[in-house]
């Protein structure tokens, strides 16, 4: 057995009967046969570590330590230990021993074993609430865990924050050494620099971590294995964030993909790419971050994970197109970021946001079948107090589970409303009986090869953790709406499934359809794009501008010569609002009988996705008296995105305004950005639910239905084939819209009676359970 020693850099020697504990013993930077110990003491002198492979020790190691601002770091280096064992350690300074601490030596890298780690984030104390670190400690990890805290726990990541300023160096022995010491004296700890480390040397003195980052970054960045995992810490502040960093990466993920005893690669670095509860507190790098390891995931077949903090609250998504997570696995100290504190935006990568602190852990299952469960572990906020109660979990296999692609049900061929655009597919059916439906993405295109650049592109996921609120409760992932196709178009969509494991089915063959006129009227907008400056609309607050392109170091425009800018790139202001009122006067009975929709429409655009536009609907009247608003909808997208706002006008609207507001987060210019605005009025459409217009000929695999008399009109027998057992009729005419019928069972199926005059053509649809249709045509005649 060896054991290598700090070499000692003091000036004097001290008493060693008057040392005290500064920093009391921690583990770290362990391997299958080696580990390092380190702690603090007050004075200059010795101290002695004395371990063995039982709780009566044995060993004596001696250590003369290295002077610190505290007194003196002691680091020992214990070499030559056998993989995946028990050791026992106490540390002796001056006059006090401490109690025998237990670890456990990580296995050999490639030993097929499994284990659990711990991942929390932004310990920093709060002054409001000083004693949570010290609870998630004891009252979360321990207790959560009991048993022997080092065969339970293999090792704890934190990504950065772990005290208020780095350089106040009481701070890491009193804030953060002093209620982690029954963890992290038992357990391995892995942190990287958070913003409010401020790259203190204090942080470096105190851990030892992994030495293969790139020279003269040493311990910015590193990695470590443990069993089947690759752990990458990473370096999110400047000046650190640069290409020497992301170039490393790149390297590093190429070696990983070639071993065949890695089967997952988990990141942390501090800053998000998105936060939800704090949107100023992205960062660029760590999309780029994301980007390099979405890759390595698409090409090698190993799934990732980032995990990281600085926002307050917890965060769990995922890539659309990859099996990537993104956890936020704070905060486990710092003052909670509460809803509706600071500038917030509801992201389609995540699928739940809370407001607590708290920790994460993760189960890591190697052998033939490797997988993960991740779990987020709720201790509360300040109003709701929770002892461990697991609030998400989420499992991830290596493997592709294969997941069936769905069939498209309608439309299939179909002339319609573009009101009236309803997707519908088959349920889902996944790669095994466990297999949840997860999430789905619609597509419509112009033409059969046109995907790549859809008209409209929805992901849809099974669940939506929002404020506290689940926005996709109720949800159906097999239908989907489709507001906002050109009329009298001839379209193509698709859609494909995935489950809950982020396995994605294949894509579905393309389908034709056909949109008609538009039930909605003609734009009542004047100058919608800025093409004639500002006018027709009214600045209230700050700046806006109408801007070509480049102008300003701006932006292209969405459509024609110009966009607005509300907030301003030449002249800029913190918050930019200006509106059009449109008379809507014309149709003040329509109004007045509640039978009419407003829909607002905009392209939305910022310089990062940081700064934030958007856009409401009011409702006033004849004297500006408010009578309804719909919210702010808020698109801080750094790519040009259509917005649809659609609300009931309420009775007695005579001027329907058209606000926009840009609100600057960062920078100096408030990138705030519209453009192909649209004000149109029309009526609910009665669109029946999923119209079948056979025009381009029969649905794939659709049965038939029989219909007699036919032609004639009515009442009619629908009788289907005896393998079919229908679950839903609907009742169609030439227009897609639907045709009131009494429906009542029959000797052979049902009886149709119209319920109103009706002539032409109708067209009939049976769904059953599975999504299988069987259609029919009635020739009602004139």
């Amino acid at each position: 057995m060896r054991f290598f020693l700090t070499p000692l850099i003091v000036a004097c020697l001290g008493s060693a009967s008057a040392q005290d504990f500064v920093v009391r013993p921690f583990l770290q930077d362990a391997e299958p046969s080696s580990i390092r110990i380190t702690w603090e003491a007050s004075e200059i002198g010795p101290s002695v570590l004395t371990w063995g492979d039982s709780d009566a020790l044995g060993t004596e190691v001696t250590s003369s330590g290295s002077s610190t601002p505290g007194g003196t770091l002691h680091e020992v280096h214990l070499t030559g230990l056998d993989p995946d064992t028990p050791y026992f350690y106490s540390v002796t300074v001056g006059a006090e021993t401490t109690a025998p601490a237990r670890f456990r030596t990580p296995p050999l890298h490639g030993a097929e074993g499994d284990f659990t780690f711990v991942a929390m984030s932004d310990m920093q104390k709060s002054g409001s609430d000083p004693e949570v670190f010290d609870e998630i400690i004891h009252q979360g990890v321990l207790d959560y865990f009991g048993g022997e805290t080092s065969d339970e726990i293999a090792l704890v990541l934190i990504p950065g924050d772990l005290v208020v300023n780095g350089n106040n160096y009481g701070q890491w022995a009193n804030d953060f050494f002093a209620p982690s010491h029954d963890l992290f004296s038992h357990v391995p700890v892995y942190p990287v620099l958070g913003n409010h480390e401020v790259n203190t040397p204090y942080y470096f003195q105190y851990f030892h971590l992994p030495n293969n980052g790139t020279a003269g970054y040493e311990e910015h960045w590193w990695y470590k294995d443990y069993g089947n995992v690759r752990f990458l810490g990473l370096d999110s502040n400047g000046p650190y964030d640069g290409p020497e960093q992301l170039a490393w990466l790149a390297g590093v993920l190429e070696a990983t993909c070639g071993l065949e005893h890695i089967d997952f690669v988990f990141a942390q670095l501090h800053h998000p790419h998105k936060s939800e509860l704090w949107t100023p507190g992205e960062s660029d790098f760590t999309g780029q971050v994301v980007t390099q390891l979405e890759a390595f995931t698409e090409d090698c077949g190993k799934p990732s994970v980032h995990f990281f903090g600085h926002t307050h609250g917890y965060s769990r998504g995922q890539s659309q197109n990859h099996k990537h997570l993104w956890i936020n696995v704070a905060t486990a100290g710092g003052a909670i970021d509460y809803w509706g504190e600071w500038p917030q935006f509801d992201y389609d990568e995540f699928e739940i946001t809370t407001d607590d602190w708290g920790f994460v852990t993760v189960d890591v299952e190697a052998g033939p079948e490797p997988k993960f469960t991740v779990k987020r572990v709720s201790r509360g906020d300040n109003a709701v107090d929770l002892d461990n109660v697991v609030t998400d979990s989420l499992v991830i296999t290596q493997a592709d589970v294969p997941v069936q692609p769905p069939t498209a049900v309608a439309p299939v061929g179909q002339i319609l409303p573009p009101e009236c655009v309803v997707l519908a597919a088959t349920p889902f059916a996944g790669g095994s009986a466990q297999a949840l439906h997860g999430a789905s993405q619609w597509q419509v295109a112009a033409d059969i090869n046109g995907f790549s650049a859809p008209l409209a592109d929805v992901w849809e996921r099974h669940r939506n953790v929002y404020f506290d609120e689940d926005t996709q409760a109720g949800e159906s992932l097999v239908t989907e709406a489709m507001p906002g196709l050109p009329e009298n178009s001839g379209l193509w969509w698709r859609v494909r499934y995935r489950d809950r494991a982020l396995n994605w089915s294949e894509w579905t063959a393309p389908v034709p359809f056909t949109t008609s006129e538009s039930l909605l009227g003609d734009n009542l907008l004047v100058n919608p794009g800025g093409e004639d400056g500002l006018d027709g609309w009214t600045v209230t607050e700050g700046i806006a501008e109408s801007l070509t392109a480049g102008e300003c170091d701006g932006v292209n425009p969405h459509a024609g010569d110009r966009y607005f800018t509300v907030g301003g790139l030449c002249t800029e202001s913190d918050v930019g609002r200006m509106h059009q009122d449109v008379d809507v006067s014309a149709e003040a009975d329509s109004i007045d009988a509640g039978a009419v929709l407003a829909r607002g429409t905009a392209w939305m655009s910022d310089w990062s996705g940081s700064d934030i536009p958007a856009m409401r609907l009011l409702f006033q009247e004849e004297g500006g008296d408010g009578l309804g608003e719909t919210g702010w909808f808020e698109m801080p997208v750094a790519t040009w995105t259509e917005v649809n706002i659609q609300a009931p006008v309420p009775p007695g609207t005579r001027f329907i305004r058209v606000e926009l507001q840009g609100t600057r987060v960062s920078g100096e210019d408030n990138d705030s950005y519209f453009d192909s605005l649209s004000l149109r009025l029309g009526s609910e459409a009665d669109c029946g639910g999923l119209p079948l217009i056979d025009q381009f000929g029969p649905v794939p695999d659709a049965k038939a239905l029989e219909i007699y008399p036919n032609p004639g009109p009515g009442p009619v027998t629908v009788a289907w084939p005896q393998d079919f057992n229908p679950h839903i009729l609907r009742v169609v005419d030439a227009l897609g819209r639907k045709v009131d019928v009494l429906s009542e069972p029959s000797e052979h199926g049902w009886r149709l009676t119209l319920k109103g005059p009706t002539s032409g053509t109708l067209h009939l649809i049976a769904v059953d359970r599975t999504g299988r249709m069987a259609l029919g045509t009635w020739l009602v005649g004139e």
